[in-house]
């Protein structure tokens, strides 16, 4: 199990990578090989890191922040070391996405670690604007919709 410095360490490493977003395979050994992301909004729902780095896809995306800023700041951050798990919230500042500016989005983002400090499961609430950009988004509610059925 990490110690509350080691993984204080590493939660504070993925956001300054992921803010940079410059170096992808340094942000993909944050993660398990078995690690698993949900978009709850966007409704996406990756499997392993291989299917996290398709999502992410950084090296052929057309991403480029705008004023100057970091991809996003964070304005809290949570790091509870007996449960391995982080939670940061903040703003996603705007950017140009494949010619489109988009945000600012505020989001949420919790991160479950492994004994090893690795990312095991991620899960993002992340306020897309427009929402035209979610309208083929899956329902990721639908396993707890089908266990409340079987719990009446």
């Amino acid at each position: 199990m990490p110690s509350e410095v080691a993984l204080e360490h590493t939660v504070a490493d993925y956001i300054e990578v992921y803010q940079e977003r410059k170096n992808f395979e340094r942000l993909l050994s944050f993660y398990a090989p078995s690690a698993q992301l949900e978009d709850m909004i966007y409704g996406h729902f990756a499997t392993d890191r291989n299917a996290i780095a398709k999502f992410y896809d950084w090296p052929n995306s057309k991403l480029t922040v705008l004023e100057g800023k970091p991809l996003f700041t964070v304005e809290q951050k949570v790091v509870d070391p007996l449960q391995n798990i982080a939670f940061f919230s903040g703003v996603f500042h705007r950017f140009s996405y494949f010619g489109e500016e988009l945000g600012p989005w505020r989001f949420l983002i919790k991160l479950q670690f492994d004994k090893q400090g690795k990312i095991i499961h991620q899960q993002d609430w992340i306020n897309y604007t427009p929402r035209s950009l979610i309208t083929e988004g899956k329902n990721l509610n639908t396993p707890f919709l089908v266990d409340d059925k079987k719990g009446k």
